[in-house]
């Protein structure tokens, strides 16, 4: 008499959805809140406007000064880290249970794959700031906002597909 066992593989934990909408919300309306509390002049909150003015130009934008305005002060960010979180939200809103086959079919690719895709876009950023700052060309507003929009949209399906049960998980599909 032989025992064979079944391999079923446990369920996937999922992490709150809201989680990853707050941070979303965050990354979208902390460069607004920079210029708003900065144009009250208010001591403390135009202060703490500055100070992430000056954190986020520091250590994560690379183009601060290529910043909307909002009443008088630039905003936290450049045009195209700020599109990047409209990128963010937009692919936020495309995944799910309804997801187009192209973003099906994505979330078929192992996780390796689906990096090395939704990292390609962002090779634009270094070729426009080079570009940029070599006098090469001066790209609008309008054109980094895009810019950033297409690099935040590739970033944010994957990092819905590989956040644990952020997109339903058929039997078929490959994590």
């Amino acid at each position: 008499m032989t025992a064979q066992v079944l391999a079923t593989q446990p369920p996937i934990r999922s992490w709150p959805r809201w989680m990853f909408d707050l941070l979303l919300w965050i990354l979208f309306l902390g460069p607004l809140a920079s210029p708003l509390f900065r144009a009250t002049g208010l001591p403390l909150v135009s202060d703490t406007g500055a100070l992430a003015r000056d954190v986020l130009a520091t250590f994560i934008c690379p183009t601060p000064e290529r910043s909307f305005f909002l009443f008088g002060w630039p905003m936290a960010v450049c045009a195209r880290c700020w599109g990047a979180t409209i990128g963010l939200w937009w692919a936020r809103l495309s995944v799910g249970e309804r997801a187009p086959s192209l973003l099906v079919w994505y979330r078929t690719l192992v996780w390796p794959w689906r990096l090395v895709l939704a990292a390609l876009p962002f090779l634009l950023w270094p070729l426009e700031i080079i570009g940029h700052y070599s006098g090469w060309w001066f790209a609008p507003l309008w054109l980094l906002l895009l810019n950033g929009m297409q690099a935040g949209f590739a970033a944010g399906l994957f990092f819905a597909s590989v956040w644990p049960g952020f997109w339903p998980q058929p039997h078929a599909m490959r994590v």
